[in-house]
């Protein structure tokens, strides 16, 4: 894990990034992809404040653009993602985001030649009784082999963070290990993947009264 020492950053340096961004909202404004020459300036310009941060945009649309500033999890980093955008100035045409927003299991993806799909996922709550507020997984993907468990997991991770939204899952969620769909998932104890959002709503409640 990388050395978190400074998080804690002096205000100046965040409102310099703001005031750098705002003189160069002409290049935010064109930017669409990473190809765009633009995108790496501005990457290096917020990672020199942490090397763990990084960020995402919208598409052009009808409505404002978002522009998230991520941990990519990384849940000691939080704070200082939710210090920046809160002193962020008006970007004319855009939304500075916290985290990843929830945006659910209606997507796919693809991650190091494997086609991810939440709907050919299920999972298994993992709860210790002697500590309930811990939560593990045990996800079943579809076409799971054991030469590809890292990019399996690691491209697993990626989809929660999107799905449930950054902050969620990492704190909601304490680890998560894969395995193959067994024959029959229900059978198992295993739960369609699309309903972890409804199943962690529900433990909270259960774990709050």
């Amino acid at each position: 894990m990388q050395d978190h020492l400074d998080v804690d950053l002096n205000p100046q340096q965040i409102n310099a990034f703001w005031t750098w961004l705002v003189s160069r909202q002409s290049d935010l404004d064109a930017m669409e992809s990473p190809d765009d020459p633009f995108w790496d300036e501005l990457l290096e310009r917020l990672q020199a404040l942490n090397e763990g941060l990084w960020f995402e945009v919208s598409a052009a649309g009808d409505k404002d653009r978002e522009f998230v500033i991520t941990a990519q999890g990384d849940w000691e980093l939080f704070p200082l993602v939710e210090a920046m955008v809160s002193v962020a100035p008006e970007l004319p045409g855009w939304t500075a985001v916290p985290l990843k927003p929830p945006m659910g299991f209606g997507f796919s993806i693809g991650y190091r030649g494997l086609e991810l799909n939440p709907e050919d996922m299920w999972f298994e709550p993992l709860v210790d009784p002697d500590s309930p507020e811990v939560l593990g997984l045990r996800v079943a993907v579809q076409g799971f082999n054991d030469d590809q468990e890292e990019d399996f997991a690691n491209g697993l991770l990626l989809i929660l963070d999107t799905a449930l939204g950054e902050k969620a899952a990492a704190t909601d969620v304490d680890l998560v290990e894969v395995c193959e769909v067994p024959a029959d998932p229900d059978d198992e104890g295993f739960l369609p993947l699309p309903e972890l959002g409804s199943y962690l709503a529900w433990r909270k409640s259960r774990l709050t009264h």
